[in-house]
């Protein structure tokens, strides 16, 4: 879907400001235009709590027990 640039500012004028937020967040990722984004190296050991976190996600993951986009973005918004 196209979408102008004008429309684009009808719609923003619209959010709220927690919306705006996360809106803004977005736009922010979107408009990194570099392919090769530098992301740091994560040099910290993994704890045993880090597994059984790992794990338990894992298993729940296994079970069908998530969490839809639609939820998570209901808690984001409220």
């Amino acid at each position: 879907m196209a979408i102008s640039k004008e429309r684009f500012y009808e719609l923003l004028e619209q959010l709220s400001e927690k919306d705006l937020e996360l809106v803004s967040e977005l736009m922010e990722r979107l408009s990194q235009t570099s392919t090769k984004r530098v992301i740091p190296l994560d040099d910290e050991p993994t704890t045993e709590d880090d597994l059984e976190s790992i794990r338990k996600a894992h298993d729940a993951y296994l079970k069908g027990d998530l969490i839809s986009l639609k939820d998570v973005e209901d808690e984001l918004r409220n």
